[in-house]
């Protein structure tokens, strides 16, 4: 369905609330006009989506990957450190704990 402007006012752009007014922005008249009749009328070329849908790949973690933990000294690290490690591995901890506390608590959870 073609949408057009209100006849006391030619050059009202169509917006989702009703069509305004081109300087102001105040709504002339008031109405839902969808998307694409908007787009239809501002002349907003339609642009076509192709969905694209890549096969599932099955890695054989054990055989394709050679873990290595990476080592980590705790004790060298600052209690800002250890909070951000423990943020990091989702390892809940009490900010207001003392650093060897943190530091157990890691040492715990990951080890």
């Amino acid at each position: 369905m073609a949408i057009t402007p209100p006849s006391f006012q030619k050059d009202a752009i169509p917006t989702r609330k009703g069509w305004t007014h081109p300087r102001t922005g105040e709504i002339l008249v008031g109405g839902s006009i969808s998307q694409k009749n908007i787009d239809e009328y501002m002349n907003v070329p339609v642009i076509e989506v192709e969905t694209i849908v890549e096969p599932d790949i099955v890695i054989d973690v054990e055989d394709e990957v050679d873990w290595e933990m990476e080592e980590i000294d705790l004790d060298s690290m600052t209690k800002t450190q250890l909070i951000e490690t423990a943020k990091e591995w989702e390892v809940e901890i009490d900010p207001k704990a003392t650093k060897s506390e943190i530091k157990e608590l890691l040492e715990e959870e990951l080890f």
